[in-house]
């Protein structure tokens, strides 16, 4: 019985000894769009229509990084909020613009249509939230070659185009769009 406890309290021993060991501290690397990418909350608004023609409210959008990390291009994102667009766009991080009057292909499998962004712009802290919390406000400007199509045409010219406006994802429910 004697050597039970024994073997018991030095694996115990062993136990305690092993999990003190000090670890490596974790280092966060960012990628190289970490200033402009996030979940934003947006509005689409349309000259014509007005404010929301869709009464869709603020919707969630993403920008992320590219797999070839080199801080001139990112991808946005809606994932099927309100249009399901996704397309890589060029960015400027110097002055946190995006964008180009080129139009891009949408890479969302069955609606490979064309897209526009133009005239982004990411600027940190000016918007003041419920929270109380300071966001980054996002604009740009998005046309689709398919909005034509919505209402018969009776809706939207060749050229129309939304103006996208919103805020960066807080992290706090008081802030989360009702």
């Amino acid at each position: 019985m004697k050597n039970i406890i024994n073997s018991i309290i030095l694996v115990l021993v062993v136990v305690l000894q092993v999990s003190c060991d000090e670890k490596e501290k974790y280092v966060q690397i960012n990628s190289s769009t970490v200033e402009a990418s996030g979940e934003y909350y947006v509005r689409y608004d349309q000259e014509k229509l007005g404010e929301d023609p869709f009464g869709a409210g603020f919707n969630k959008i993403i920008a992320f990084n590219t797999s070839v990390d080199n801080g001139k291009e990112i991808w946005i994102a809606d994932e099927g909020h309100f249009w399901d667009y996704k397309v890589k766009i060029p960015v400027n991080l110097d002055n946190l613009t995006f964008g180009s009057a080129d139009t891009v292909i949408n890479v969302v499998e069955d609606y490979e249509i064309k897209v526009i962004v133009n005239n982004g712009k990411i600027i940190h802290n000016v918007v003041e939230l419920p929270s109380g919390v300071k966001a980054d406000s996002i604009y740009f400007e998005l046309w689709f070659e398919d909005l034509q199509d919505v209402g018969g045409g009776a809706y939207f010219d060749e050229d129309d185009v939304f103006t996208v406006a919103g805020y960066r994802k807080s992290g706090f429910l008081e802030d989360e769009p009702h």
